[in-house]
């Protein structure tokens, strides 16, 4: 299905307003979700055939086609889609005493790493085995199994991993992480800020250890006076056959 010419014509003006004026460029995304509302013939046309660039229009607009060449995955989103599937992990959490190595805990789990919108993000859910401690609505503790999940992708525009998480664990926050990827030591370096409690502002580092496809590993380190001291480590391998 392809755009009337009519509609085109309108939808087209559209564009070299939002071109013409910085303010309406704010509102892009949104204008386009109306203007495809709108439109009573479907704008984009849909085949079963991935293609592997935008065709440019010949009316020499090209503000839609960037929009599409900066949604397209890429090599970076390919790293995370070789990373779907069912995986097992243990994990060792630290004193957090630069000094020393002491393990405090042991914890192990389950975690499903799955493909959202055609490889553009991946949602990872994480559950554990062990039990812990949740505070709930009426004042008192729950003992639940750890609950988590993370949006992971790669910002086109900003070059960089993107990533955020949330738990049932300590917390009412959304965290957000931004990351750079080292091709050398198949790294990806993610950097947060988390605060848990009003003024309590803490810096987080992530360490995405890509191993192989069958095996990666994460490593968090907290920020103290300066220094990043090792919190927890986490490792994976991949369930044989998912």
């Amino acid at each position: 299905m392809t755009l009337e010419k009519s509609n085109w014509t309108e939808f087209k003006e559209l564009i070299q307003k939002v071109n013409s004026s910085n303010s309406l460029k704010m509102f892009l995304p949104i204008m386009l979700v109306t203007i495809v509302a709108f439109f009573t013939t479907p704008v984009f046309a849909q085949t079963n055939k991935d293609t592997a660039t935008s065709k440019s229009s010949s009316n020499g607009d090209d503000t839609y086609n960037q929009l599409l060449d900066y949604s397209r995955p890429g090599k970076y989103h390919q790293l995370l889609a070789d990373l779907v599937g069912t995986w097992t992990f243990k994990g060792r959490h630290f004193s957090g005493n630069p000094d020393s190595n002491k393990v405090v805990f042991r914890f192990n789990g389950t975690v499903v790493r799955k493909s959202f919108a055609n490889g553009r993000f991946f949602i990872v859910n994480t559950t554990g085995n062990g039990k812990l401690q949740m505070p709930i609505q009426n004042g008192k503790m729950k003992e639940v199994s750890l609950q988590g999940i993370i949006t992971e992708g790669y910002d086109n525009v900003k070059n960089k991993f993107v990533q955020t998480e949330i738990t049932n664990h300590l917390g009412s926050d959304i965290a957000f992480f931004e990351g750079n990827f080292d091709s050398t030591t198949k790294t990806i370096t993610f950097k947060g800020e988390n605060e848990l409690v009003p003024g309590m502002k803490a810096k987080v580092r992530e360490l995405f250890i890509i191993l192989d496809k069958n095996h990666y590993t994460l490593e968090y380190y907290d920020d103290q006076n300066g220094k990043y001291v090792k919190a927890t480590e986490v490792n994976y391998t991949r369930v044989k056959g998912k």
